[in-house]
């Protein structure tokens, strides 16, 4: 009884001590905040969430794990969807994904293929919250999330084409960022005011 009132103290002590850091506003939640603490935060969030992961997502095989035309249909989605974030080998992230904290994880990595085609379809539609990944199930059907799984299975092996085929928004987006530069906005005239009395003749 003892050992069960002190552990009931000291997770009351621990919540109460957490609130009231979090009140104080002493810890900085600036994306541009790095350090120890925060890595060991986000060690400690990912393995959260991992667990959280394994527990909610289905055992279901990807239905399209063998047909070649979910490769490409899954690309067009990667394209639009996933490759500012997460780039592919020979693409680079966007100018976004270098502001996120924690970053985006690259997934051709051993961390990320070894998770089952279930889980993998559970983050593509769920998302996990305080990280920048959203959940695709509002905007996306059953289908074409497991072409974009497929498709993530994928990626070590990408081919020249489809790296090529993945290039071109990355290619605009960095033209778009260096004609700014080139070219940097004129200061706006002040606005035309109309009505009120006209300027006094001297």
């Amino acid at each position: 009884m003892k050992f069960l009132f002190g552990m009931l103290f000291g997770v009351v002590c621990v919540g109460l001590g957490l609130f009231v850091i979090g009140k104080t506003g002493i810890v900085n939640v600036a994306a541009t905040q790095h350090g120890v603490f925060n890595d060991q935060v986000d060690k400690a969030l990912g393995e959260f969430a991992d667990h959280s992961i394994s527990r909610h997502a289905s055992k279901s095989t990807n239905p399209f794990a063998h047909d070649p035309s979910s490769i490409s249909n899954g690309l067009d989605h990667y394209k639009e969807n996933c490759v500012g974030c997460h780039a592919a080998k020979g693409v680079d992230t966007s100018e976004i994904a270098k502001g996120l904290n924690p970053a985006p994880p690259m997934l051709d990595m051993v961390d990320t293929q070894k998770l089952s085609d279930g889980e993998l379809f559970w983050v593509v539609s769920n998302g996990i919250r305080s990280t920048g990944m959203p959940a695709f199930s509002p905007t996306h059907q059953p289908d074409e999330i497991w072409k974009i799984v497929a498709f993530v299975r994928h990626l070590p092996q990408l081919t020249d084409a489809e790296i090529a085929q993945l290039k071109p928004l990355r290619e605009a987006e960095e033209h778009h960022h260096h004609d700014q530069e080139a070219h940097p906005s004129v200061t706006p005239a002040p606005p035309h005011r109309h009505g009120g009395k006209p300027p006094a003749h001297t």
